[in-house]
């Protein structure tokens, strides 16, 4: 299992290097100053369908107010800081413990 959440981790972080060198090579194609793209546009980007299933889903079953100020502000967030910080998460969590001897006398 932990093996898996490093591995899960290390895709995000891979995710993440990925949208940060679309972000600078589009930045520099079109001359433009340094933009970064929101998670929430890529997402839209990709797949328009499954963002609206999961806004509706989310306002539906769990929460109209998570959607509109938790997940909002996550979705207008760079998207390679987001996916880092979810990458780096998952994977220090997948992380092996240190075992600790402890000896009483």
């Amino acid at each position: 299992m932990m093996f898996l959440l490093r591995i899960l981790g290390g895709w995000f972080v891979i995710a993440a290097i990925i949208a940060l060198v679309n972000d600078v090579t589009v930045s520099y194609q079109t001359g433009a100053k340094l933009t970064f793209a929101s998670l929430g546009k890529d997402w839209e980007m990709f797949g328009r369908g499954s963002f609206e299933l999961v806004q509706a889903g989310i306002e539906k079953h769990v929460s109209h107010g998570l959607w509109d100020p938790v997940l909002l502000t996550v979705l207008k967030a760079p998207a390679f800081g987001v996916l880092a910080a979810i990458g780096v998460l998952i994977y220090v969590i997948g992380l092996r413990r240190r075992r600790l001897n402890i000896y009483a006398n």
